[in-house]
């Protein structure tokens, strides 16, 4: 039963309803701005319909774009660049976090300050590059490898430069400090475990701050998964590549109402499906916490 709610709450509604809801809204509000006539409404409504049933070419103003295209470009391109991005994210903050923490227990514990200063310049740095704008550092890879830019590379930058590793960093290190001064975290510090200082193993220090940081860690990416398909649309349409930013971009210059409805669709597709492997993760490794977190 409990399985079944969660299906029909994160697929049903935060998946399908968001996604056609959203796309219907998004397209009423550019047909306004535009001041389309009420014929455009019908038609625009139509070529909805199609792409919803998967037609082959879905457009009657503009022939030849087929739904499956518009999906392969998101699938191909736009979802596996969220996903590295998401990973790299995770990472960085686990990692960072990590870090921090043991880095303070061995200050505050045993007076070695060295670790300290190597993570408070970290984080500097990356405060630092979270002010940068983003489409600064994708100009700065742009012009370094055009088109050629490794997938790993623009995922980094976006988390980067976009302030999304540096904000993640300090939300997990501000809680895996504070369940550091808990009474089980001091009890758990003396049975003489290693400190997991770079990644939070099982039976490490860290580790056991991690699990009980967790539970508010994945709720907290799953609610940046939307500025991370922002900046990944933005890069698509930096580099060039034939993902749902380029799609977009296109539609909007050429004023294309129905390649803009399937692309919006898509995206927010894309959107959803990445959210809804996070909030999975969370469902199934701890059903308590997802049942507060809703």
């Amino acid at each position: 039963m409990r399985f079944l709610r969660f299906l029909t709450r994160e697929f049903l509604i935060h998946g399908v309803v968001f996604a056609v809801v959203g796309t219907v809204a998004l397209a009423l509000l550019y047909l306004l701005s535009i001041g389309a006539p009420p014929e455009n409404y019908l038609e625009a409504g139509k070529s909805f319909l199609l792409l919803m049933t998967g037609a082959q070419d879905f457009s009657a103003a503009h022939p030849g774009f087929s739904a499956g295209r518009i999906i392969a470009s998101g699938a191909a391109i736009t979802l596996p660049l969220a996903l590295a991005s998401l990973l790299i994210l995770t990472l960085i903050a686990v990692c960072g976090a990590s870090f921090a923490t043991t880095s303070r227990y061995l200050a505050v514990r045993h007076n070695q300050k060295g670790g300290l200063g190597s993570s408070r310049a970290l984080g500097a740095m990356l405060g630092a590059l979270a002010a940068v704008p983003l489409f600064v550092g994708f100009w700065v890879l742009a012009n370094g490898f055009g088109s050629e830019a490794p997938f790993p590379l623009i995922a980094l930058a976006t988390v980067v430069m976009g302030g999304l590793g540096w904000d993640a960093l300090s939300f997990l290190r501000a809680d895996m400090e504070r369940q550091l001064g808990t009474t089980y975290a001091e009890v758990f510090s003396t049975l003489g475990a290693p400190l997991g200082r770079v990644l939070p193993l099982p039976g490490t220090l860290s580790g056991y701050l991690f699990s009980s940081s967790l539970p508010g860690f994945i709720p907290y990416l799953a609610g940046k998964v939307p500025a991370i398909i922002g900046a990944v649309t933005i890069a698509e349409i930096v580099f060039s590549f034939p993902g749902l930013g380029s799609t977009l971009l296109d539609a909007l210059l050429n004023m294309n109402t129905d390649l803009l409805l399937a692309s919006v669709f898509i995206l927010l597709c894309v959107n959803a499906v990445v959210a809804f492997i996070v909030k999975s993760i969370l469902f199934l490794v701890y059903p308590r916490w997802y049942e507060k977190a809703v």
